[in-house]
């Protein structure tokens, strides 16, 4: 198996256990939180949905980068062509911060925090997924058009004011402060030193300032892609509830671990650079080319994974929780910078004439510091992230 395979097996089995959760869950629900049993009869929802005196109000949430979304708009669509009067009121959910925010509002309102598009809120009932919108939104808006005065298509009755609260709030100070942290672990940056330590017995200072910027714009662009990646396919596919329980354990297994780290190290499971992938990595330092520099910050992106990836992980899913596509990009993006500025810092700092075997000595006397206080914060995002999505 090639190392960029088993690179990548992780972010599989992240997104195929989201879709295990995401798919196990209930698709039928009433306003107090409760769920409804599969089957059971349209006429028990519709006696709920007119014992109430209030106006009943509907709104079909979806996204337009959603395949399942799709269904229920072809679905809806031809609905319409024999029952015209009984359409939602539509609301997409792809980079619109407005309908975010009233999704939001709706999932509060309904006592469903964790509920995913496509969805469709019809007076005191919540249809989720295609199968519940398909089987159950027909024969209850029908209904609620014939025995109630006001129109099917009127905005969500109740909700607007409701604020939605969280355990947490995603802002810049937290992503740069993620990003820097993760910046300064000790897997981040020992291979750069030992490439410029490589590179200063060459006596070209010049060739050691290039090689550090194109190893670093490597690590950028290997962890800028990955996060992009990962967050678009959270973010299209619904499945923010199910990546984020995944991820928050995940980052609270690699928190254990990296505070294990610093107070009994060398003991059981440590996160490091595999030793297998040391071999790899020296070839293509001693190597000392540009384009060798660029395939070797890609592997070491790739083989840091276990030191580096609980805490990106973690702001993924902060930032899936908590923002819409182009919101999540830009937040990637000034992350990834934080992450590559400690590197900068020490090719600077080397260039300019600091050795590398000072910067060396401080990464390995403060190697135990750093993982205690990385793996502390790892925690702290872990107990954030599985707040949010259990309670």
């Amino acid at each position: 198996m090639s190392s960029a395979v088993s690179r990548f097996i992780p972010i599989l089995l992240i997104c195929s256990l989201a879709v295990l959760i995401s798919s196990a869950s209930a698709e039928v629900f009433v306003k107090n939180g409760s769920s409804i049993p599969d089957g059971t009869p349209a006429d028990l929802l519709i006696q709920d949905i007119l014992a109430s005196d209030e106006p009943v109000s509907t709104a079909f949430f979806y996204n337009t980068h959603c395949g399942i979304c799709h269904e229920a708009l072809e679905y809806l669509k031809g609905l319409a062509e024999i029952h015209p009067e009984i359409y939602p009121a539509s609301y997409d959910l792809f980079n619109n911060t407005t309908n975010g925010k009233l999704f939001d509002e709706a999932k509060l309102a309904y006592n469903q925090k964790h509920i995913s598009y496509p969805v469709i809120f019809i007076g005191p009932v919540v249809l989720e997924g295609y199968d519940a919108i398909s089987t159950y939104y027909e024969p209850l808006a029908l209904a609620v058009q014939k025995n109630k005065k006001s129109p099917i298509d009127t905005f969500l009755s109740g909700i607007s004011g409701v604020t939605y609260g969280g355990s947490f709030e995603i802002g810049l100070p937290l992503i740069l402060g993620a990003g820097l942290l993760d910046g300064i672990n000790p897997c981040a940056f020992a291979v750069l030193v030992f490439l410029l330590t490589y590179l200063l017995s060459l006596n070209n200072r010049r060739r050691v300032l290039l090689t550090g910027l194109v190893y670093t714009a490597a690590v950028f662009i290997f962890y800028f892609l990955s996060g992009v990646g990962i967050f678009t396919v959270v973010q299209t596919t619904g499945l923010v509830s199910g990546f984020s329980l995944v991820a928050g354990i995940i980052a609270l297994i690699f928190a254990i671990i990296m505070i294990k780290d610093a107070i009994l190290p060398g003991r059981g499971l440590s996160l490091a650079i595999p030793e297998s992938r040391k071999e790899t990595i020296n070839h293509f330092v001693e190597k000392s080319s540009i384009p060798a520099a660029f395939i070797l910050g890609i592997l070491v992106g790739m083989f840091e994974l276990p030191c580096t990836g609980g805490i990106y992980l973690s702001i993924i899913s902060m930032i899936s929780l908590k923002t819409n596509l182009v919101g999540g990009l830009w937040y990637l993006f000034i992350y990834n910078i934080a992450f590559v500025f400690p590197l900068l810092v020490i090719i600077g700092l080397i260039y300019w004439g600091i050795p590398p075997e000072r910067v060396n000595e401080w990464r390995i006397d403060q190697r135990r510091s750093l993982r205690l206080i990385i793996g502390l914060i790892m925690l702290v995002f872990a107990i954030m992230i599985l707040r949010e999505v259990l309670l």
